[in-house]
């Protein structure tokens, strides 16, 4: 009878600790809403200073004055300085995040030292050459702004449109369990 009572007691420890790891998991999987909306901003910025940098990218095909790619660098800057700002709060935040929120975090805080680097190196190329915009050093400069901006556009947007995904899979998943069939008495 007490070796009853012992099993027993040891199935019931085990079945809630199976059931509160299980909701600890579960906890841990869930995405954070904070991260989500940052994410979004995230790709707001990234995809304006695309779009800006693309611009200024043809700025060197042109006989444009200094002046207009220095405008078009400071919206740039712009662009850049609001994603790296949400970008350390997402950094911030990354341990409340779901898996792939935290390697979305991972994946874009790598990229933005280079463009961060690179946005200087260009700022200050023009104010030293400002006659010089369509010489080739400033050009390679321009496109390489472009280029790296928009593999972070590509990177950001790849995994946002995957949170996006995940999150209706999960919806769905939820909407099609089937309660357990109901038993004949």
């Amino acid at each position: 009878m007490k070796l009853l009572r012992i099993l027993s007691w040891v199935a019931a420890t085990a079945i809630l600790a199976l059931v509160a790891s299980a909701g600890v998991a579960a906890a841990e999987n869930r995405d954070s809403e904070e991260i989500t909306q940052l994410l979004e901003r995230v790709r707001s910025h990234v995809a304006q200073a695309d779009y800006d940098a693309h611009t200024l990218e043809s700025y060197t095909r042109s006989q444009l004055h200094w002046k207009t790619h220095a405008a078009q660098l400071d919206r740039i800057r712009e662009h850049v300085n609001n994603l790296i700002t949400d970008t350390n709060e997402m950094v911030s935040m990354r341990s409340e995040g779901s898996p792939w929120q935290r390697e979305a975090v991972d994946r874009i805080s790598v990229l933005l030292p280079e463009i961060s680097a690179h946005m200087t190196t260009t700022i200050n190329h023009l104010k030293d050459n400002q006659n010089r915009v369509q010489m080739k050093p400033y050009r390679d400069l321009a496109v390489a702004n472009r280029d790296l901006i928009h593999h972070a556009n590509e990177v950001i947007s790849d995994m946002v449109d995957y949170g996006e995904a995940k999150a209706k899979a999960d919806l769905l998943e939820q909407q099609l369990q089937m309660p357990a069939p109901e038993k004949a008495s």
